[in-house]
């Protein structure tokens, strides 16, 4: 047998190495590759939709709200106006301190100042002057106070309910406006404390009416004490 010629055998090498460079394509990975492809898009559109719905929701939930809840702080004071936490102090008055106008409404100061200028046309139970003053002369000047005091404070509370019921009916109608979560939140923990507020105007209004009441059986005591005094026997008087 005649031998294969070595040109013939290097070309049939090269031949076969150029044959195993020739690039395939298998379709079943190209379609599974195509699908992982897909997949990972779809994943990364919905990370990005969380992330904007996440940094929607966190400046729904944070930052600085006051414009809107600042709208609904003086709803249950009335704007300025009266209340009794800076009305004056009728247990003062009732004690014997002097009258006070500090604290009460313009149009409740003019209705005191009436008030006792009609009372005091009586200067003394007693009709004695110069300094000359008895216990009940006393009892009556303090009961002039406390009757000027009760009503300054009850015409003031009476044009304080008004205003207020106004603030909180324009405060009402800002209720649901609020743009985002916080805003409500904040517009909701003011109105907590106006009603905190509004309470604790109540119970001021309840502790003067109660001093009032009271003053009753004080004026009884010294009525009691001055006739006990007045039917005491003295020797020698």
């Amino acid at each position: 047998m005649r031998g294969i010629p070595l040109t013939a055998v290097l070309l049939l090498g090269f031949g076969g190495i150029a044959i195993a460079q020739v690039p395939t394509i298998d379709e079943a990975n190209l379609e599974q590759a195509r699908q992982i492809a897909s997949a990972t898009s779809e994943i990364l559109s919905t990370d990005r939709n969380i992330m904007n719905y996440t940094q929607a929701t966190l400046q729904a939930v944070t930052g600085d709200r006051s414009g809107e809840a600042g709208q609904l702080a003086q709803i249950a004071l009335g704007n300025g106006g009266f209340s009794m936490g800076s009305a004056p102090s009728l247990g003062s008055v009732i004690s014997g301190g002097s009258l006070s106008f500090a604290g009460l409404g313009n149009g409740s100061q003019g209705m005191v100042s009436n008030l006792i200028n009609g009372l005091q046309l009586v200067k003394t139970i007693s009709g004695l002057i110069n300094g000359q003053t008895t216990q009940m002369d006393k009892n009556y000047s303090a009961l002039v106070n406390v009757a000027a005091t009760v009503t300054g404070l009850v015409d003031s509370s009476q044009n304080g309910v008004k205003t207020r019921s106004s603030a909180f009916q324009s405060g009402a109608q800002r209720i649901g406006t609020a743009q985002d979560i916080k805003g409500s939140i904040d517009q909701n923990s003011q109105i907590m404390v106006q009603t905190g507020l509004t309470v604790n105007e109540l119970i001021g209004a309840v502790n003067t009416a109660t001093a009032a009441a009271n003053q009753e059986n004080i004026d009884r005591m010294n009525l009691i004490t001055q006739a006990t005094r007045g039917l005491e026997y003295k020797s020698g008087q």
